[in-house]
């Protein structure tokens, strides 16, 4: 589609959607959460940057990223995916709430995908533009959505560019508008849908909010099953060593000491090795897209007022613990990149405080003055840098199941502090995970059972069923200090 019919097409999706709007806020209840029409002056724009199942330490393969954004804004160190799958993630990223108050706990199943979304209250993007925010979405949404039979289009977007057929193809994509492009990279094609939708929203007064999901690095659901790459990043790491490879965890010898459920076979060196330099490729397209966007707000004059967050919906283990893949509690897959670069973030700063995906939801609230429709389970992370007072000193972390029995959709549950992780198998506390960051930072021996840190599992067990049904301000507590281990 040319750039002058996507713009047409835009500019009727807005028109429609001020109308709907306008239609929806005098029959629904939500419409009440703000009285405001027009955003406050100068309220910034907002632009989220999604990629998909990247690693935290894959950022240093992005020299673009790395320049415009993160040493000109904030890179958040201990910034984490507390539920590090794709659709629980996602459902936090517009909910603002945890599996347990938004629904989804899986990408399928009786407790996964978009149609266990409880999305009653509305949505971040709904929020927004009630409180005068243009809003638009482009790309990957819930996973299931492209299955909806009808497929409803949430509200609270005024230009709704979900993709919906072709998603992890790469090169092939049907968009719920209609649209349909086959053979552009999908990342230069996301692109130039963002990138015209941010074009329109320049021309008017009111701020806007945008969310840019990329597919990379994820793979496809084809053979090889290894992320695409555009033509032009063919040799891009072709000798470059996977970092993992040097981790003591990588295919660690003994993992009788973990349950069941987590002693995998080793993982195939020459699989991991392809998997790696496969994903680099594919995210320096990503890599260019971020430069293109960065121009684009600069030439629009745009650029000193937007905050541009970049990050991912999980992150991967890449035979690390024997384990190739994401939705277990590890920290290769909790961690997650997260830069912001905008007004009050100081160029050039590593941050250590520990964010998560659910933390941005009340951020985006916080900064466009918005009122969410439900509580949220997050803390804004302009609260969290405020180092005056703490407001937490434990996180949930959690992981989903496609079974619905006695723990419906739920496999590990557990909490993470600054020195353990831990969690157990839903209905079964008795055998899980405990690592002690501060003597194993690799994670090579499970202390569940060890007698040493029976007082500390307690602890642990007591704040994870406390934080397993949390909502709202109960999500984020100070607990205190963890019972000491002898000598430490």
């Amino acid at each position: 589609m040319t750039r002058t019919r996507t713009l047409i097409a835009a500019a009727v999706i807005v028109a429609v959607a001020v109308v709907t709007s306008a239609l929806a806020s005098a029959r629904d209840p939500s419409a009440s959460l703000s009285d405001r029409t027009t955003a406050a002056p100068g309220a910034p724009n907002i632009v989220l940057i999604l990629t998909d199942d990247m690693r935290a330490d894959e950022l240093r393969y992005l020299p673009q990223t790395r320049k415009l954004l993160v040493e000109e804004g904030v890179r958040f160190s201990n910034a984490i995916s507390p539920h590090p799958m794709c659709c629980p993630a996602r459902a936090e990223l517009v909910s603002g709430q945890y599996g347990q108050n938004n629904g989804v706990k899986h990408n399928t199943g009786s407790w996964g995908g978009i149609k266990a979304l409880n999305d009653v209250d509305g949505n971040v993007g709904w929020w927004l533009q009630v409180a005068g925010y243009q809003t638009s979405y482009h790309g990957k949404y819930l996973n299931g959505y492209e299955n909806m039979r009808p497929r409803v289009e949430p509200r609270g977007w005024s230009i709704w560019d979900a993709q919906i057929r072709g998603i992890y193809s790469y090169l092939h994509a049907r968009f719920a508008d209609g649209d349909r492009v086959h053979g552009e990279y999908v990342t230069t094609t996301m692109t130039d849908r963002s990138g015209d939708a941010i074009d329109r929203f320049s021309d008017r007064s009111a701020p806007f909010f945008t969310v840019i999901n990329h597919i990379a690095p994820h793979v496809t659901l084809s053979q090889p099953h290894l992320p695409r790459w555009e033509k032009k990043y063919g040799d891009v790491a072709r000798d470059l060593r996977p970092p993992s490879f040097d981790a003591p965890s990588f295919n660690e010898g003994d993992v009788s000491d973990l349950p069941p459920g987590l002693q995998f076979r080793k993982a195939n060196r020459t699989r991991i090795e392809n998997l790696f330099r496969a994903r680099v490729r594919s995210l320096r397209s990503v890599d260019d897209a971020v430069a293109a966007l960065v121009e684009q707000l600069d030439d629009a004059g745009e650029l000193d007022n937007t905050y541009l967050v970049f990050t991912s919906d999980n992150g991967y283990a890449l035979g690390e613990h024997r384990v190739s893949g994401k939705n277990y509690l590890y920290d290769e897959i909790l961690d997650v990149p997260l830069v912001i670069r905008g007004p009050g973030f100081e160029a050039g700063t590593v941050d250590e405080t520990p964010v998560t995906l659910v933390d941005l939801v009340a951020t985006f609230v916080d900064w466009a003055g918005a009122a969410p429709g439900h509580p949220i389970d997050g803390i804004s992370i302009e609260r969290l840098r405020d180092k005056r007072r703490a407001e937490r000193d434990t996180i949930l972390v959690q992981t989903g199941d496609t079974v619905a029995d006695s723990t419906p959709g739920w496999d590990y549950r557990g909490v993470t502090t600054s020195r353990y992780l831990f969690g157990y198998r839903a209905g079964n506390p008795r055998n899980g995970i405990l690592f002690d960051r501060q003597r194993d930072p690799w994670a090579l021996t499970n202390r569940f059972r060890d007698p040493e840190y029976s007082v500390v599992r307690e602890e642990l067990a007591r704040r994870t069923k406390i934080l397993a049904r949390c909502a709202g301000d109960d999500c984020n507590r100070v607990f205190g200090r963890l019972p000491p281990l002898d000598g430490n």
